[in-house]
């Protein structure tokens, strides 16, 4: 029976876009007789047993899918440790293949795609892991992850993601690989003028209403 290690990389932990995908992926991959091992990063992180579990997890597992979001156009903290535990270990990972499924609030699916996912592919040819492919999904918040909602609660704007993850499932039972896909859950129409304009403005002042409510100043200059 074929193993496969879903990594959740939010730093949200189990309310997230991340773990409500991984959990859906991970319900495709059973019925279709995988053994499968969820594990949340930022929890295996607190103490080198924890550690531990996760550097025997990689080894004995044939298929390894990060889920992670993007922040700000970095990987999380949690994403970028497991990346240097895992190099320091020096393990033969030639025979595992390695997926990433990322998501952001943004957008534009560009935004991973054109620079996460670049990286994540050096990190696997460092490390020896075969590239699985990766999924960049543009508008992830709109999954309703943080709220804690499942993919099949989402209605219609979850239908495009339930695809691809389908997609993935069969490419790992046929031990195929998933190209780079990117998946935009916004509809195109609010990129168009004048609604992208609005949804610029309301975002702008929902940022800078929430920085005001955590103390920063919002038209700070400090290396002017």
């Amino acid at each position: 029976m074929k193993k496969v290690l879903l990594l959740n990389g939010s730093g949200r932990g189990k309310k997230s876009t991340s773990a409500a995908l991984a959990i859906y992926l991970e319900e495709l991959l059973k019925t279709n007789g995988f053994e499968t091992q969820f594990l949340t990063i930022r929890n295996q992180l607190t103490s080198n047993e924890k550690i531990k579990k996760i550097i025997d997890a990689v080894k004995i597992a044939d298929f390894i899918i990060l889920f992670a979001p993007l922040y700000d156009d970095s990987q999380p903290y949690n994403v970028v440790k497991i990346q240097e535990i895992i190099a320091e270990q020096k393990m033969n990972l030639k025979n595992k293949q390695f997926t990433v499924i990322v998501n952001s609030g943004f957008g534009e699916p560009e935004q991973i795609s054109s620079g996460t996912v670049p990286i994540l592919k050096k990190f696997a040819s460092k490390v020896g892991f075969q590239w699985g492919g990766s999924l960049s999904i543009g508008g992830g918040e709109m999954l309703g992850g943080r709220y804690g909602k499942q993919l099949h609660e989402a209605g219609n704007m979850a239908k495009n993601a339930i695809a691809e993850l389908e997609k993935i499932a069969k490419s790992l039972q046929s031990e195929d690989t998933y190209p780079d896909i990117d998946l935009i859950l916004i509809p195109r129409i609010f990129y168009k003028w004048p609604l992208k304009q609005l949804a610029t403005s309301i975002n702008n002042k929902s940022w800078k209403k929430a920085a005001e409510k955590n103390g920063e100043k919002v038209d700070a200059k400090p290396f002017l």
